[in-house]
C-alpha cells in the first residue's frame, strides 16, 4: 500500500508541474515567458532625483510564434530599445505599457533579446516603488495604492506580475561613499575613474519581479554564515555606520530562528540571508529583505517582524501566490509563522498568548472600519484588501485552524511536499488544497470550502450532552458568524472532566447544522467542552480558570469576571463568549430584543461552599453592542438559561455605568447561558433619557410580572411609591423602620416601564428604581 501511495504522489507531481508548465506557457502572460533580466542602473543625482538604466531582457516564446513583446514600465521615459544590436524603431509607450513590435517573429520556444535604456524620475507611493530618502535609495516591490501590487515596473521594463519568474543579473553605479546592495550574491565592485563604482549581484533562483530589490546607501555589513541543513548560508545585514552595535542584540536568535524554519520547512531556498535596513519596510524581496532602520535597536521587540518576513523565503518567494487575489498564502502563511516562531523559540504558552490576542482582534474588529469593513473570503479577495486583516490575520488563524485539523504528523510534511512540488513557480489556492490533501490521505475539500472560501467563520458549540450506560452521548452544532453557509467535514475535539479535573479528550466529524457521538471516556464526566486546547479559531473566544481564593477574577477576552466571595475549595470555571447571536426567546416578548452578536455559556466544577457573582461588560463603542444599545432611553437588562432546552429569562442584576458602557453584575454565579438584552424604548414610550437605577436597589425577577420583590440597602426609607411612565403612582406602600423588602403584587397593570421610588419620613427620594412589566402567559 505504501509503494502504490508513493506511485500516486509521484503521478500528481508529474501532472501539477505540467500543468504549471502549460499555464505559465499559455495565458498568464500573453506575450512571452521571461528568461532573464540584466538590469543597469546609474543612481547618481539624489538632488533631482533622476535615474538612468539599461535592462537586457531574455525572452522564451512561450505559446506561439510572437511578434509584439509587451512589457510595463511606469513613469520613466524610454529612449531606445535594441534587438541583436539594431535598434526598433517601432514601440509605444502608453500609460504603464510599453509594446514593442519585433523585427521579425520568434517561433515558439524560440529565444530573444531586447535591450531597453530609459531614464527619469521613478514613481513612489506612500510605501511601495522606488524611493529617496537623503542619501538613502531603496525599492520596495509592492505598493498598496497600486492593483495589481507590483512595483518591479517603478524601475525596469518588466511582466510584472505573481506568474513570470527569471534570473536576474543587477549592476548599480553609485559615488564611491555609497553601496548598493541587492538580491543574490555579490559579483564584483567595480571602480571607475569618476569618483563612483559599480555592484554586480546575481541570483542564481528564479523570482517574480516584485521581489527584486537594492538599496543604495551609506551602508556596514555585519556578516556571519548560518550553518544550514544543506550548506552554509551567508548571513549580510547592512546597516548604517550608527547602527552597527544594535545588530548583535536584535538579530539575537536569527539562527535558532532559521534552524527551526528549515526543520519545519527544508532547506533555506535562496542564496542567502539578508536584511538591509531602509527609512520603510518591511518588505520580503528575496535574499535581501528591506527592513525599517528604526527596528534594528538592540532589542527583540520586533523579533516576531523580522521572522514573519523571512518565512516569505518559503512562502511567497519559493511558492508565490497566483496573483493577488491569492495574497493569502503569502501573507496569511507569513503571519502564521509569528505564532510558530515563539512556540519553537519560547514555547506553546507563549505562542498561545499571541494565537489568543490575534483571534480576539480578528473576531471583534475584522468587519468593522477597523478591518476591512466586511467579511471576505481568503480567496479572491477584493483589490482593497489585498493587503487587509482578512488576508493577514485571518489567514494565519486560518492556517493554525488547519495545522490542528490534519495534526502536526500530517501537516508538516504535506506543507513540505507542498512547497517542494510548487518550488520557483506560483500556485493557487485549490493547488494548496489538492496537494495538501494528496499528501496527508485527508480529504480537505469541507475544510477550504469553510475556512478558505467562504466569508466569516464558523462557531462550533455543544447542544447538550448525557451520560448513559453505553457510553456519553455529546450533540453539537454549528452556527455562522458573517455568513450563512454552514460547512461539512467538521472536525472538533470534545474534552470531559470529573470532579478530580482529569481530562478526556476525544475528536468527532460532523456534516451540516448538528452532530452527535457518543464518547466513552474514562470516569464520569461532570462537564463536556468544545475546543478545551484551542485549536479551532472559530467565532468564541474561552478562559478557563482554576479558582482557590478570593477576589476578582478577570476571563481574558471574554468581557467577563468573576467576583469570588469565599472558597472552601478549589473550583474549575469555564466562560466562553460566543461571537454569534444567542437563541431568540421561544416565548417572544414584545418589545424585548436580545444582542444580535453575542453571548456567553460558563461552565464549570462548583464545590459545595463557593461564593461568586459574575460580571458581564457592555460597550456601545468597540463594536460589541453598538446593534443593541441604540440610545440611553432603551433599558438594558441580563437574561439567562441554564440550558439549551429552557427560554431566556430575566434574573436581578446591578448596573454600573452609563447607558453605552459598563457593568452587569450578578451576585451569584449560575452555570449556563447569558445574553444582553434591551426593552426598546419605542414599545416603551419613553421620551427622554432617564437617571440611571440606583444600585442599592434590587427588584426581581426584572423583566417580569405578577408578584415583584423589592429589596434596598438605604437608611431611613418608610415609603414606596410606584409610578408608570407618566408619572401616575399605581402603588403606595408604608414601611416599618425596619423593613427592607416588599412584595409588589402588578395585578393588570399595562406592561411598560415603571418606576421605583423610595421615600423617607418627610417624602425625600432617598433612591430610584426602574422596573419592566412584562405581558402575562
Amino acid at each position: 500500500m505504501k509503494k502504490q501511495i508513493t506511485i500516486r504522489k509521484a503521478l500528481v507531481i508529474v501532472l501539477l508541474l505540467q500543468q504549471i508548465l502549460s499555464v505559465a506557457s499559455t495565458g498568464k502572460n500573453p506575450s512571452a515567458d521571461i528568461i532573464h533580466y540584466d538590469i543597469r542602473l546609474e543612481v547618481l543625482d539624489f538632488t533631482s532625483k533622476n535615474i538612468s538604466g539599461e535592462t537586457a531582457i531574455t525572452f522564451r516564446a512561450a505559446a506561439q510564434a510572437i511578434n509584439e513583446l509587451t512589457l510595463e514600465l511606469r513613469q520613466l521615459l524610454v529612449d531606445s530599445i535594441f534587438h541583436n544590436g539594431q535598434p526598433i524603431l517601432s514601440f509605444n509607450q502608453l500609460n504603464d505599457q510599453l509594446i514593442i513590435t519585433l523585427p521579425s517573429a520568434v517561433p515558439v520556444d524560440d529565444t530573444a533579446s531586447v535591450t531597453i535604456f530609459y531614464h527619469g524620475v521613478p514613481y513612489s507611493e506612500s510605501w511601495g516603488g522606488f524611493h529617496f530618502s537623503g542619501q538613502y535609495a531603496f525599492n520596495l516591490g509592492v505598493g498598496f495604492q497600486t492593483y495589481p501590487p507590483n512595483l518591479g515596473k517603478a524601475w525596469f521594463p518588466c511582466v510584472d506580475d505573481f506568474f513570470d519568474r527569471a534570473l536576474f543579473d543587477i549592476r548599480i553605479r553609485v559615488a564611491e561613499n555609497k553601496q548598493a546592495i541587492c538580491g543574490g550574491l555579490l559579483q564584483s565592485v567595480t571602480p571607475h575613474n569618476d569618483g563612483t563604482h559599480t555592484f554586480h549581484w546575481k541570483s542564481d533562483f528564479t523570482i517574480p519581479t516584485y521581489l527584486a530589490s537594492f538599496a543604495i546607501g551609506d551602508y556596514v555589513a555585519v556578516n556571519d554564515t548560518f550553518s544550514g541543513m544543506e550548506r552554509e548560508v551567508p548571513i549580510n545585514i547592512y546597516v548604517r555606520p550608527a547602527d552597527e552595535w544594535k545588530v548583535a542584540g536584535t538579530f539575537l536568535n536569527l539562527h535558532q530562528i532559521m534552524a527551526n524554519l528549515e526543520n519545519r520547512f527544508g532547506p533555506y531556498p535562496f542564496e542567502r540571508i539578508g536584511y538591509t535596513g531602509t527609512a520603510l519596510g518591511a518588505m520580503e524581496h528575496a535574499g535581501n529583505i528591506a527592513y525599517p532602520q528604526t527596528l534594528i535597536n538592540n532589542s527583540l521587540n520586533y523579533e516576531w517582524l523580522y521572522t514573519h518576513e523571512i518565512a516569505h523565503m518559503w512562502f511567497g518567494n519559493k511558492v508565490t501566490c497566483a496573483g493577488p487575489g491569492e495574497m493569502w498564502l503569502n501573507e496569511g502563511w507569513a503571519v502564521w509563522n509569528e505564532l510558530l516562531y515563539r512556540e519553537d523559540l519560547y514555547g506553546s504558552d507563549i505562542a498561545l498568548a499571541e494565537q489568543r490576542a490575534k483571534h480576539r482582534e480578528v473576531l471583534q474588529y475584522l468587519h468593522t472600519p477597523q478591518g476591512d469593513g466586511a467579511y471576505y473570503a481568503l480567496y479572491n479577495i477584493p483589490p482593497a484588501h489585498v493587503y487587509g486583516k482578512t488576508v493577514y490575520q485571518k489567514g494565519g488563524l486560518v492556517v493554525q485552524t488547519l495545522r490542528h485539523y490534519l495534526g502536526d504528523d500530517l501537516f508538516f510534511p504535506a506543507v513540505q511536499f507542498y512547497l517542494d512540488t510548487f518550488a520557483y513557480h506560483y500556485a493557487s489556492t485549490y493547488d494548496l488544497r489538492d496537494v495538501l490533501s494528496l499528501h496527508s490521505g485527508v480529504d480537505l475539500t469541507g475544510f477550504f470550502d469553510s475556512w478558505v472560501f467562504e466569508p466569516g467563520f464558523p462557531h462550533y458549540s455543544i447542544d447538550s450532552f448525557y451520560v448513559a450506560a453505553e457510553g456519553t452521548a455529546v450533540f453539537v452544532r454549528q452556527r455562522g458568524k458573517g455568513r450563512e453557509f454552514i460547512g461539512d467535514a467538521n472536525i472538533v475535539e470534545i474534552s470531559f472532566m470529573d470532579e478530580n479535573f482529569q481530562v478526556f479528550t476525544d475528536t468527532m466529524l460532523f456534516n451540516g447544522q448538528t452532530g452527535s457521538k457518543v464518547f466513552q471516556p474514562p470516569f464520569q464526566p461532570l462537564i463536556a467542552m468544545m475546543d478545551f486546547y484551542e485549536k479551532i479559531c472559530d467565532a468564541s473566544t474561552d478562559r478557563t480558570k482554576m479558582i482557590g481564593n478570593p477576589g476578582t477574577v478577570v476571563f481574558e477576552d471574554t468581557f467577563s469576571s468573576l467576583l469570588v466571595h469565599s472558597v472552601n475549595d478549589t473550583a474549575f470555571v469555564r466562560i466562553t463568549h460566543n461571537w454569534v447571536a444567542p437563541d431568540p426567546l421561544k416565548t417572544p416578548q414584545t418589545g424585548l430584543r436580545l444582542s444580535d452578536y453575542r453571548h456567553w455559556h460558563v461552565d464549570g466544577i462548583i464545590p459545595s461552599g463557593f461564593d461568586a457573582g459574575l460580571s458581564f461588560s457592555y460597550q456601545r463603542a468597540g463594536f460589541l453592542d453598538d446593534n443593541l444599545l441604540l440610545s440611553s432611553a432603551d433599558s438594558l437588562v441580563i437574561l439567562y438559561r441554564a440550558s439549551t432546552a429552557d427560554d431566556w429569562t430575566g434574573i436581578p442584576f446591578e448596573r454600573y455605568g452609563a447607558w453605552h458602557a459598563g457593568q452587569i453584575r450578578l451576585d451569584t454565579l449560575r452555570l449556563g447561558e447569558y445574553t444582553l438584552a434591551v426593552w426598546d424604548a419605542q414599545y416603551l414610550g419613553i421620551k427622554s433619557p432617564e437617571k440611571m437605577p440606583d444600585n442599592r436597589i434590587q427588584c426581581y425577577p426584572n423583566p417580569g410580572n405578577g408578584k415583584i420583590t423589592i429589596t434596598w440597602d438605604l437608611p431611613s426609607v418608610l415609603r414606596i411609591q410606584i409610578s408608570d411612565i407618566n408619572g401616575a403612582i399605581v402603588a403606595d406602600y408604608k414601611l416599618n423602620s425596619y423593613q427592607e423588602t416588599v412584595v409588589w403584587d402588578t395585578g393588570k397593570l399595562t406592561p411598560g416601564l415603571y418606576f421605583i421610588n423610595l421615600l423617607t419620613l418627610d417624602n425625600f427620594k432617598a433612591g430610584t428604581a426602574r422596573f419592566i412589566l412584562t405581558e402575562r402567559k
